[in-house]
């Protein structure tokens, strides 16, 4: 059956600019050049977008001469799910529970059809749910196991630290470097057996225009001068000038199975101070949950942390969908999963317009955080 996936409830040109954005900006005082990024990277493909990743790890893994069905978590957003309809493989979605974690009797009466080839199991915002009591049934069966950790670049990096934890092994482990560091791009993967994925990158000048932006130039000049607009304009094009393929997709295009990630991304990812981050994510979850204060308009999806969990978001339920554009009116730019897959999920149907995603990356200032939290405790029905 085809995936029919649900239109948007909302658009960012309905709001203002936003005064607390949901990732982080780029600045070099975040950067130590002496150090490098825990783990072997060489082990890592850096692709142009975590859908990029996806799809790689979907043709690495695909089985010759015989059908392709996977399953995939009915509460997600479409990027997850695109790459594989490129693919032609065939989509079942699986229910997940109130809290996100995956129920493993329907998941294994879904496995019992016989004819699965593929199971991916996503880490949602950062939080591990009951993710590795998934992959450890995962390997008791024929399945290939594509772990998604996009919003954990924490768990991702893992893989290869020596730092003693038991990461279940899994066929691939995809993430996306911009949803936590400040890159303009940005997907890597991990492939436990070998794959020749041939990637190419952007030439120099065109580098040398990301890095540019990614600064800030462009857009200091285009302020100061409105003749530079249209300069300014190409320059934040940049990311999007791969991706211009004709498809009937909404996000994934082909080109991005073939592109890499710009060569500055590689060195932000590896000079990034990850354990000042992971410190700070959770600082801020912290701050913000425990200060937060007004069950009318609702309750975050977790109350605390667990040792591995490093947020990229507080997933928070509302009680009424209305909150959201009047969050997104006060200049917070909170996000949800719209354009969720028809599927037999109510959960997932719900969340798409009542689970938002308030900011807490490693960026935000204390008068930020206060602001998100007075906010929220302010708002009135």
């Amino acid at each position: 059956m085809a995936v029919k996936f649900l239109n948007p409830l909302a658009d960012a040109s309905q709001f203002p600019t936003p005064s607390v954005t949901a990732t982080p900006k780029f600045r070099l005082r975040d950067l130590d050049l002496a150090q490098h990024a825990k783990g072997d990277v060489r082990e890592t493909i850096f692709t142009r977008n975590g859908r990029g990743a996806i799809g790689i790890a979907g043709t690495a893994l695909r089985k010759e001469n015989r059908k392709n069905v996977i399953l995939i978590p009915a509460y997600h957003c479409p990027a997850l799910v695109e790459p594989f309809i490129w693919l032609d493989y065939e989509i079942r979605f699986y229910p997940v529970k109130a809290d996100l974690t995956v129920d493993t009797s329907l998941l294994k009466k879904a496995i019992c059809a016989g004819d699965v080839t593929h199971c991916v199991v996503v880490r949602y915002f950062g939080f591990g749910q009951n993710n590795d009591e998934v992959i450890q049934f995962l390997h008791s069966q024929p399945v290939e196991i594509i772990e998604d950790c996009a919003h954990s670049l924490f768990r991702f990096v893992d893989h290869f630290a020596d730092s003693g934890k038991q990461v279940p092994d899994v066929s691939a482990s995809i993430c996306s470097i911009n949803k936590i560091l400040p890159t303009i791009d940005g997907g890597a993967l991990y492939l436990k057996n070998k794959y020749e994925a041939k990637l190419t990158h952007v030439g120099w000048l065109e580098e040398a225009k990301a890095c540019a932006f990614i600064v800030g130039i462009p857009q200091f000049v285009g302020r100061l001068k409105a003749r530079f607009k249209k300069s300014k304009n190409e320059t934040a094009g940049v990311c999007a000038e791969l991706s211009e393929e004709d498809s009937h997709l909404r996000y994934f295009q082909p080109i991005d199975l073939v592109s890499a990630s710009y060569r500055n991304t590689k060195s932000i990812f590896c000079h990034s101070n990850l354990k000042l981050i992971r410190k700070k994510r959770r600082r801020n979850f912290e701050y913000i949950v425990n200060n937060i204060n007004n069950p009318k308009v609702g309750a975050p999806l977790f109350n605390c942390l667990k040792d591995e969990d490093i947020p990229y978001v507080i997933p928070f339920l509302l009680t009424d969908e209305c909150y959201f554009y009047q969050i997104r009116k006060k200049g917070i730019q909170i996000l949800r999963w719209e354009e969720v897959a028809v599927s037999d999920c109510s959960i997932s149907q719900d969340y798409r317009s009542r689970l938002i995603q308030i900011p807490c990356h490693q960026q935000l200032s204390s008068s930020q955080l206060n602001f998100i939290v007075d906010t929220f405790n302010q708002l009135r029905p």
